[in-house]
């Protein structure tokens, strides 16, 4: 199973300064919700891929795995012979690239993890979730797969949007299998590349992003900690979709936390 792009690198000329982007989205959403952020880098002479995943967008089966989202985002890279890759993750997006840095990393210049998880070893997803918040998953129905409300979504995901952005982001959305925020992740081998130094990663946070609440639970620093001492982290303006309101300031972000 391999993912899909909807969009073909730009061909135009690149020098040595740029770089080959590979921007993988989050939960619920397909690699349709880079399109103004791919834009803005590939106007600037960058090569960039937007796949969808296994289990993201209108009819894909909800009886996958989270095992199957990484293998069809590994199965890309291969497939594009992809190498010294900047590879993004966006929310659930960064347990999907840490597999993958896992299987091919020498595929990879480095990391950079958006508003992203960056699981423990051994946790699943919802794990990382506040308890009131991993609550939603016992509720949901595996056959039905796995949406949050809208008034999770607009509130904490969408606050620097009007509200008929947010319900334009929202009617955009799809359920997934809700295994892939229930399933366990051996994630010991990503963990030890990353404290090596064998694996170079960044963390991107937009100061307004409430996706995860303030407090013990927050996205940032915690998860960004989890990269050890040497991540660069870069903070821009902007919340959990930021590729979405401001898109041109996260390719600037984007190019800055993905060069040497």
């Amino acid at each position: 199973m391999t993912a899909v792009s909807p969009t073909e690198p730009n061909p135009a000329a690149h020098t040595t300064d740029n770089l080959t982007f590979v921007l993988v989205h989050g939960a619920f959403q397909t690699g349709k919700m880079w399109n103004a952020t791919a834009s803005e880098l590939r106007r600037d002479g960058h090569i960039v891929h937007t796949p969808t995943l296994a289990g993201h967008g209108p009819g894909e089966p909800m009886t996958l795995s989270h095992t199957d989202a990484v293998a069809s985002l590994t199965a890309y890279l291969h497939d594009h012979d992809l190498s010294d890759i900047v590879l993004v993750g966006h929310s659930i997006g960064g347990a999907y690239i840490a597999q993958a840095a896992e299987q091919a990393p020498e595929r990879i210049k480095r990391l950079v993890f958006l508003s992203a998880f960056v699981p423990s070893a051994g946790h699943a997803l919802a794990d990382e979730f506040p308890p009131a918040d991993a609550a939603f998953f016992d509720m949901a129905d595996p056959a039905q797969g796995f949406l949050l409300p809208f008034p999770v979504i607009r509130e904490r995901a969408c606050n620097d949007m009007d509200s008929a952005a947010a319900e334009a982001v929202y009617a955009e959305m799809s359920p997934i299998p809700v295994r892939y925020f229930t399933d366990k992740l051996d994630l010991g081998t990503f963990h030890a590349l990353v404290a090596s130094g064998g694996l170079q990663a960044s963390y991107v946070n937009p100061v307004s992003d409430y996706a995860l609440p303030p407090g013990d639970y927050a996205s940032f620093p915690r998860f960004a900690v989890r990269l050890g001492p040497l991540a660069r982290i870069l903070q821009i303006p902007g919340s959990h979709y930021v590729m979405l309101s401001r898109p041109a300031e996260l390719a600037d972000t984007l190019v800055l936390a993905g060069c040497d």
